[in-house]
């Protein structure tokens, strides 16, 4: 496989008109997969040469690579919007499995996405994003603190009472750690948080529809992959590009940057964010956090399990 493409490119071609992201993977050809290595150019929406400068195309070479266009529309984080979710995964479930509807008190909802375990104290953790347990923050504007409440199913999912406050049945845990998101020009790695429950026997570690993590893997161009979320169930998909560097969405006004992330084939809908990736043999990959229409985007699994000192057990 081609060395990793260079920071400094990324940024270069990530300058042009509709780029939002810039990865390595195999060149399509008419909708077809070649095996020729290439750099993966995703763009919002692909325009006319002519409607471009010259200094504005997407370069045929970079570092004696040859780029590969890829329209995919806008990437965003993907929390929820006005969608139909699977009913059983929007309910509340004790104890409740990975999978299912869950969020900060703040948000509408994502998906609780695996049980880690502190590295120090073994306690068992509930994973998913930032952007789903801890509200977007950057850990200065007062979106998240520590100790917020978190509910199961997420608020978007049940009937509010108490003039918005949620009943406190469905309180299922507290924030416990997260990574801040950095806003632009910094780059993130990762979108992840953990929350800790009020009691251990509230959730269980087996992901619905799909059973036991088994470790952890690296991932690899066209590994086939799973995922378990909220809003679309079960879904599987294959990596298209590794080592990306992206610009996704976060709400209106702000973009945050992300580098060395997973792209795959679309396996998500709005409210599927923090569901884990896994491989065929479940051992996980990826933590998913945004997508368009056409692709999803992943953290790498072992980033997100070192930032916040935890691990499958």
């Amino acid at each position: 496989m081609m060395d990793r493409l260079d920071d400094q490119s990324k940024r270069n071609l990530l300058t042009l008109p509709q780029v939002i992201g810039v990865g390595y993977g195999f060149k399509e050809v008419k909708g077809v997969k070649t095996d020729q290595e290439s750099i993966i150019v995703l763009v919002n929406k692909k325009l006319p040469p002519e409607q471009l400068a010259d200094h504005e195309l997407v370069p045929k070479n970079v570092n004696s690579m040859v780029t590969d266009v890829i329209e995919v529309g806008e990437l965003k984080a993907l929390k929820v919007e006005m969608l139909e979710p699977l009913q059983s995964r929007t309910e509340k479930v004790r104890p409740a499995p990975p999978g299912v509807s869950i969020g900060h008190y703040l948000i509408t909802a994502g998906t609780f996405g695996a049980v880690v375990y502190d590295n120090s104290s073994v306690q068992p953790m509930i994973l998913s994003n930032n952007h789903v347990l801890a509200n977007s923050t950057n850990g200065n504007d007062q979106r998240a603190s520590i100790n917020d409440r978190i509910y199961q199913p997420g608020p978007v999912d049940f009937v509010h009472t108490d003039l918005g406050y949620a009943d406190r049945q469905y309180i299922i845990a507290c924030l416990k750690r997260f990574v801040n998101l950095a806003d632009y020009p910094a780059i993130n790695v990762v979108d992840c948080a953990i929350g800790e429950p009020l009691e251990n026997s509230m959730i269980i570690p087996d992901i619905l529809d799909i059973g036991l993590v088994q470790g952890v893997t690296t991932p690899v161009l066209n590994m086939e992959v799973k995922k378990s979320g909220r809003t679309t169930g079960l879904t599987f998909g294959q990596i298209t590009a590794l080592d990306a560097m992206v610009n996704v969405q976060y709400g209106p006004g702000r973009v945050l940057r992300f580098d060395h992330q997973i792209i795959t084939t679309n396996m998500s809908s709005p409210g599927d964010s923090g569901s884990l990736l896994l491989d065929d043999n479940n051992l996980a990959v990826g933590l998913l956090f945004a997508g368009s229409n056409t692709v999803t985007v992943h953290n790498p699994i072992q980033d997100v399990l070192d930032l916040l000192s935890v691990n499958f057990g």
